[in-house]
């Protein structure tokens, strides 16, 4: 085999075994989900060349923002769904990244509608245990719980964000406009709390900043395909203040998630030069 020979296949080895893989990675769309279409349309509005496609009843579209390869997924509304969609969504696209966003109910007295949740984790708060000796249904007598790889029951409840994901997200925080921003803990659960009891225990006892139906689900199914998640959601509503439900705040997530999008894709590409 002679020297040229020898780089040619030399160059071919780099190529499909250590640049290629590069390549495939960088151009891995990200997912970004939500529920209703005022956490979705304006972002399918913004894809150049959308291509729409349906897996069962959810409904996908993917496309470009502004150099990036993005799809949004319309999981529709609750745990299951959004862990449903979640499934097929990785399934299908192969994505480098999932963030789901949208609106929220505020469990902290400090926020009001349009403030900024930045989930570094969340938890089930549908996923409880009562106490066989009491008499009653409060709040206080419930213990919540999770299940770990290997179905066994704890109470290391929360599952948390990508790390660098959540860097970037506190670093884009720093140019939202529309309230104030915060990071903490997003409460998920099949419902929906309008008793002040209630949302204080739930903000006080395990420091939920805000309640929606879709991260939580959302997030043990990336944990266990190995793929970054993190959480975001924008007040839509509080009981605590009488704010009722704003949809523009469902407008107001997706644009800044576009900008978390924009800056994690930036940082993939840097680290890869």
């Amino acid at each position: 085999m002679n020297h040229l020979t020898r780089r040619y296949f030399a160059f071919v080895f780099i190529f499909l075994f250590l640049l290629l893989p590069i390549r495939v990675q960088a151009s891995a769309p990200i997912i970004i989900q939500g529920a209703m279409a005022c956490e979705t349309e304006s972002m399918i509005a913004a894809l150049t060349n959308p291509r729409e496609e349906r897996i069962g009843p959810w409904r996908f579209v993917s496309g470009d923002y502004q150099g990036v390869p993005v799809v949004v997924s319309v999981t529709r509304i609750g745990m299951s769904n959004a862990a449903a969609s979640t499934v097929l969504g990785i399934g299908h696209f192969k994505p480098i990244a999932v963030i789901n966003q949208g609106t929220c109910g505020g469990h902290d007295p400090s926020l009001h509608t349009f403030d900024l949740v930045i989930g570094a984790d969340s938890f089930d708060y549908s996923a409880w245990v009562s106490q066989p000796q009491m008499q009653t249904a409060s709040a206080e007598d419930i213990r919540f719980f999770a299940y770990n790889e290997n179905d066994e029951l704890h109470y290391d409840i929360k599952l948390h964000a990508d790390a660098k994901l959540l860097k970037i997200a506190k670093e884009q925080s720093k140019y939202y406009t529309k309230g104030k921003a915060v990071v903490g803990t997003i409460a998920t659960a099949n419902s929906w709390n309008r008793t002040p009891g209630r949302i204080h225990f739930l903000n006080t006892e395990y420091g939920s900043l805000c309640e929606e139906m879709e991260t939580h689900s959302s997030a043990q199914i990336c944990k266990m395909y190995g793929i970054p998640f993190i959480g975001l959601r924008v007040l839509s509503n509080t009981e605590l203040h009488g704010e009722s439900f704003n949809p523009e705040a469902g407008v107001i997530s997706q644009e800044f998630t576009l900008m978390v999008v924009k800056a994690y894709y930036a940082s993939l590409q840097e680290s890869q030069k």
